[in-house]
């Protein structure tokens, strides 16, 4: 009689994936947080003297947003730098390892190697009286949100990338288109709406309109919820069916 093997979900494996990929990468040396946070906080340098203090806030929340997305994006580099140089991936896949559980390793890695400039962020948004304690609890759902679409997206690019040289030049190119086009840094409203809707493809769009009307309005757009959701889940989906986990 044929049995199904049953599977279940590994983690201890997430939790060793997340200490490797994300704390050491902190405790190997706090240039690496440095390095993330340079472009976010020139830029909020830079909206602060042009608008004369008026859209800090804006460039408080997009620099929330934008330390998210960038550093999950660079899971490109390291999804191919793991598959193609170090081997990684054949290491796990002969221990049984789940695409979801190295990618929700790898996604968690990021977030706590992003937790220090968040926490940097954070403390501005309190300074500047723009994030309260209900706010904290949002901002904290939509980064995890975005963290998942975002390495989905990222997983599921650098799996197909057949050259370690390709990969860091995707990886920053779409660095910037998805953190840098997108209403993170100035309002939404700048904006007319048939230019948003193809802005629509990145994560951190949805994001970063849906904590500025929160900020603006105290309410909660539960239709960008639903949108910002409904890609994440199209991304995860993509990374699992998509990204070469196996050759």
């Amino acid at each position: 009689m044929l049995r199904l093997k049953k599977v279940k979900f590994n983690w201890r494996f997430v939790l060793a994936f997340v200490w490797f990929y994300g704390y050491s990468s902190i405790k190997r040396g706090f240039y690496y947080v440095l390095s993330y946070l340079a472009l976010p906080l020139s830029l909020m340098f830079f909206i602060y003297i042009v608008s004369r203090g008026h859209l800090i806030q804006y460039a408080i929340l997009g620099g929330i947003i934008s330390i998210i997305t960038g550093n999950a994006l660079t899971a490109i580099g390291d999804t191919s730098f793991f598959k193609l140089e170090l081997k990684l991936q054949e290491l796990l896949i002969a221990a049984d390892v789940t695409p979801i559980e190295y990618l929700l390793g790898m996604g968690l890695g990021n977030l706590l190697y992003s937790l220090p400039g968040l926490l940097l962020y954070i403390i501005l948004g309190f300074v500047y009286n723009v994030i309260n304690l209900i706010f904290l609890g949002l901002i904290i759902l939509i980064s995890i949100i975005v963290m998942i679409a975002a390495t989905s997206l990222a997983y599921m690019t650098g799996s197909r990338v057949s050259h370690m040289r390709n990969s860091w030049g995707v990886g920053s190119f779409l660095s910037v288109i998805l953190t840098m086009l997108p209403p993170l840094y100035y309002p939404y409203t700048f904006l007319p709406k048939y230019a948003i809707i193809p802005l629509m493809i990145s994560p951190a769009t949805p994001a970063s309109i849906l904590l500025q009307i929160f900020m603006v309005k105290s309410s909660l757009n539960y239709e960008l919820l639903l949108i910002l959701l409904f890609e994440t889940l199209i991304y995860l989906f993509l990374a699992l069916k998509v990204g070469k986990w196996e050759e």
